[in-house]
């Protein structure tokens, strides 16, 4: 790997780049991750795991909520539970602490790439890049994404390092280390993926000397042991359960009618561009470069990249099960390729093209176009409900509570609107004087800008949907008496619980209480005196409206009290990882 442009400037050439991405990662990762309330169930569902391995100390295999078997590997898990252990305390902030952590340190590694190859203004605007980009906001959530991304982005990064200085058997531990991390973010797939990528790349260079020097026995025995340990451990204390969780999570909904996510194979196309906007309006310009330079690619350090961008858009998109954060791992080296062609469109006396100079005002003219909606919205116009005709019932919920949170916050909205407008126009003149510099530093500003607004958005948003406050309450009331859903479950009322809450079943005792939803409760025969409505939630289920609210409801005499029938499928059923109360019991 080329060395020149970082070892020609001493380390306080790059303090103010690096202390700039500092500062930005901090306003768009880190500002309000402890005050934002979980309301959905992805992030609460890992936090709970966290919860277990803090409260019960078992770190090879914590049950969540006494039952369920994780779905997922613990690496991001056991970064929480350190936090948490430091700390002493499980909370929103050190449940996605790793996140925002792991992400800042992706984006500084992205900057030392880009400034190695290419120099410090390349590996700037691909920081840049990478942290506005919108599908980053993973950095932001108590979620296994961002730990598989960063373990992924090192694997990427020092197999190009191994391969431009050479092998040799202390390189091949640290790649099998990597790759072991990754298997232990989110299963086999953490050494799939980047081994074929590898492979790709060597293909394409024709190289299969290189493997030889990789020694890919030594890599392959080091992930094993990383990685394996874990597994051998896992399968000791989970038995059959855990075994049959793995072949579910891995290989029984990646394919075919299973799928938790099916999507058709074109499907990352539009999301990747929605991903990476505004940038993605130069992603034509950037296109058609690489294949003019198609011969010179290997000599500019760009074919590495743009294999490893393919590569994984590729693969994912070979599988029916689709989701916008299993690409994530693509972005860095597309924010890479953005990096080393801005530099030579900056730096080149030729003049850009027309798609280039297109992107430049679609750029540039999306901030314009930011300002006019959000000025209509914020005058009772409501352009946001155009766009309603097409959604699903919980996708049009979300979008009337961001209309009526932008109504309430008028004047954070007007800034908001008046600074895309300045920055917009800016950016148009930018454009018109082919200042590409400044059309960078001008789109970098105001995504952070939007960005941040959109957060000080969702924090309420939050609060409309979290079951926080509720469940304080219900803690209040019910102290350390027996807590029972009636039917279905909430991963998120689980974890402000504090408790293990388990279904209601023929063994509880008098008195107990139960949670249940209200669309539930209307459909319970009961006698009357057999239960008592204490409290009900101001807030209803995000994922299944049709739920209504959570009520509190105190059970006198449990034996007279109808159980339920089945257990409904609520919203922990996606991707529902294995129960296993036989694997309770032996633990």
């Amino acid at each position: 790997m080329q060395t020149g442009p970082l070892r020609a400037k001493n380390f306080t050439y790059h303090l103010f780049p690096i202390s700039l991405i500092l500062g930005i990662c901090f306003l768009l990762f880190f500002r309000g991750i402890g005050e934002t309330e979980f309301y959905d169930k992805q992030e609460a569902r890992e936090a709970l795991v966290i919860w277990e391995i803090h409260n019960s100390g078992n770190w090879i295999l914590p049950l969540r909520n006494e039952e369920e078997i994780p779905a997922k590997p613990p690496f991001y898990h056991w970064l929480g539970a350190v936090v948490a252990s430091v700390l002493n305390r499980v909370d929103e902030f050190t449940a996605r602490l790793p996140s925002a952590l792991l992400g800042t340190l992706g984006v500084l590694l992205t900057y030392g790439v880009g400034a190695v190859l290419w120099g410090r203004g390349a590996g700037l605007v691909a920081a840049l890049v990478l942290s506005t980009s919108f599908e980053w906001r993973a950095a932001r959530e108590a979620r296994v994404d961002m730990a598989l991304t960063f373990v992924l982005l090192c694997s990427f990064v020092f197999f190009y390092y191994q391969y431009k200085n050479g092998g040799g058997r202390s390189k091949a531990i640290v790649l099998g280390i990597f790759l072991g991390l990754a298997t232990l973010a989110k299963g086999p797939l953490g050494f799939v993926l980047p081994s074929f990528t590898f492979l790709t790349f060597l293909c394409w260079k024709r190289d299969w000397a290189f493997l030889k020097r990789l020694n890919p026995i030594l890599v392959v025995l080091t992930c094993a042991l990383v990685a394996g340990l874990w597994y051998f451990l896992a399968l000791s204390q989970g038995g059959r359960e855990f075994l049959f969780m793995v072949i579910k999570e891995n290989f029984g909904s990646v394919i075919g009618a299973d799928a938790g996510h099916p999507h058709p194979f074109w499907w990352y196309v539009p999301y990747l561009f929605l991903g990476t906007a505004p940038w993605s309006f130069f992603l034509p310009s950037l296109a058609i470069f690489l294949y003019r330079e198609r011969k010179k690619l290997a000599e500019q350090e760009l074919l590495y990249f743009a294999v490893w961008a393919l590569t994984v858009v590729i693969f994912f998109s070979l599988f029916s099960q689709k989701r916008t954060v299993y690409i994530l791992s693509a972005y860095p080296a597309i924010a890479l390729l953005f990096g080393a062609w801005w530099q030579r469109l900056t730096s080149e006396s030729t003049q850009p093209g027309f798609l280039t100079r297109l992107g430049g005002y679609l750029n540039a003219g999306s901030f314009v176009g930011l300002s006019a909606l959000l000025i209509f919205q914020s005058a009772n116009q409501a352009p946001l409900s155009y766009l309603a005709s097409g959604l699903g019932p919980k996708d049009k919920t979300d979008l009337a509570h961001v209309a009526g949170l932008l109504l309430q916050h008028r004047t954070i909205v007007l800034m908001w609107a008046g600074v895309c407008a300045l920055g917009g126009i800016i950016g148009i003149v930018s454009v018109k004087r082919a200042a590409w510099e400044r059309l960078a530093w001008c789109a970098g500003l105001l995504m952070i800008a939007s960005l941040t607004s959109v957060r000080t958005l969702s924090m309420d948003l939050a609060r409309e949907y979290s079951f926080k406050p509720f469940m304080l309450k219900v803690v209040g009331t019910v102290k350390h008496a027996p807590l029972f859903f009636y039917n279905s479950e909430d991963y998120s009322v689980m974890f402000y619980a504090g408790r293990h809450i388990h279904r209601l079943n023929a063994e509880a005792t008098a008195p107990c209480y139960i949670l249940v939803w209200q669309n539930e409760w209307e459909g319970i025969e009961q006698k009357p005196g057999s239960a008592v409505v204490l409290l009900t939630s101001e807030s209803t289920d995000r994922q299944i409206p049709k739920r209504g609210h959570l009520l509190l409801v105190a059970i006198p005499n449990p034996e007279v009290f109808p159980l339920a029938k089945t257990a409904s499928k609520n919203s922990n059923s996606s991707n529902d990882p294995v129960r296993s109360p036989h694997v309770r019991h032996r633990l």
